[in-house]
C-alpha cells in the first residue's frame, strides 16, 4: 500500500522515478513535453523544482539559442523550494509555477 504522501502525489499526476542512494524518493510530472516538475521526498520535507527543455522548445518553434546548439539548453529555477510533505503545498507550487509560465509574455514592454 502506498504511503499517504506518495498516493497524494500520484493523484496530482506525479510518478515515482527513483530512490537515490540517500533514500530520497524522486517523483516527476510532465504537464507537456518540455516541462518536468519534480518533487524530492526525504521523509521529513519535500523539495519542489522543475526544468523546461528550452533548447527543444526553441528548435520546435523555429528559434535558436546562440550558435544553434539546442542540446542541453535547460531552463530551471535558480533556487529550489523546500516545502512540507503536504500535497497542498506541492499543488500550490505547481500552480505558482504554471501561472508564472502561462503569464510569460516575451513581447511585454515591461521586461
Amino acid at each position: 500500500m502506498a504511503e499517504p504522501f506518495a498516493a497524494a502525489l500520484q493523484a496530482l499526476g506525479f510518478v515515482a522515478q527513483q530512490k537515490d542512494r540517500r533514500g530520497v524518493l524522486q517523483y516527476s510530472r510532465r504537464p507537456n513535453r518540455y516541462l518536468t516538475e519534480w518533487v524530492h521526498d526525504d521523509g521529513d520535507e519535500a523539495l519542489f523544482t522543475w526544468e523546461f527543455d528550452l533548447g527543444e522548445f526553441c528548435s520546435d518553434v523555429g528559434w535558436q539559442i546562440g550558435a544553434a546548439e539546442h542540446s542541453f539548453q535547460i531552463l530551471y529555477p535558480q533556487f529550489d523550494v523546500r516545502i512540507a510533505r503536504d500535497v497542498d503545498a506541492v499543488a500550490r507550487e505547481v500552480q505558482l509555477l504554471e501561472q508564472r509560465l502561462n503569464g510569460l509574455d516575451l513581447a511585454d514592454p515591461a521586461l
